[in-house]
């Protein structure tokens, strides 16, 4: 990816929160972000729903989206690995799971089953995640995405949201998965999921659980 001046880096994660809530329930209930980083999305969530978990596996992150959301009383802050069985999660499951850019940090398909078992009946799960191109379409996609990129970046520029202040706190690991393969695990672990790319180095995944 060709890096823009600092000035125009924005977020790319925390521009697919709008649809991350809106797959939320309409009225309370229980939600479970995993790998919530510093907070951005969970202190959106909190404000919609009635309780949230936040897991992430760094505990300087965890202190860092707890201070930064002294208010946030429906919130508990969880350090550890959500593929833990012994992790202190909801027993009754949750209303939704969400996980933005944190996928690609654990095994694939072990952490799809995990999921899909920490989604209650009628509960949704939302995935934002990132991949590897493999092919023409992915490469396509990219080249469309780096103009859209800087105009992006220039327009929140000029209306004072440009920046990724949290960027040096969060563990970076790059994707190994293609689209290809996420699409095979999911047919196999989430039947009926839709998985869609998205334009900026991203990909959507909603599954509903029966």
């Amino acid at each position: 990816m060709i890096r823009l001046p600092r000035a125009l880096l924005w977020d790319h994660n925390a521009h697919y929160h709008g649809w991350l809530l809106r797959q939320l329930p309409e009225r309370g209930g229980r939600v479970l972000d995993v790998g919530c980083g510093a907070g951005q999305l969970v202190g959106r969530i909190a404000g919609r729903v009635d309780a949230v978990d936040a897991v992430d596996l760094s505990a300087d992150m965890i202190d860092h989206a707890r201070a930064s959301l002294p208010g946030a009383d429906n919130v508990r802050w969880l350090i550890g690995d959500v593929l833990d069985p012994g992790l202190d999660l909801h027993p009754a499951g949750y209303d939704a799971v969400t996980a933005v850019a944190s996928l690609h940090h654990m095994p694939l398909r072990p952490a799809l089953e995990r999921f899909a078992e920490l989604v209650r009946p009628g509960g949704v799960l939302a995935v934002v995640g990132l991949y590897r191109s493999e092919t023409p379409a992915d490469f396509a996609t990219e080249a469309l995405a780096l103009p859209a990129n800087a105009a992006m970046g220039a327009y929140l520029a000029v209306r004072g949201r440009a920046g990724k202040p949290h960027a040096d706190r969060m563990p970076v690991q790059t994707p190994t998965t293609t689209l290809r393969e996420l699409r095979a695990a999911t047919a196999a672990t989430l039947p009926g999921s839709d998985l869609r790319r998205c334009l900026f180095w991203r990909y959507r995944l909603r599954w509903r659980k029966p």
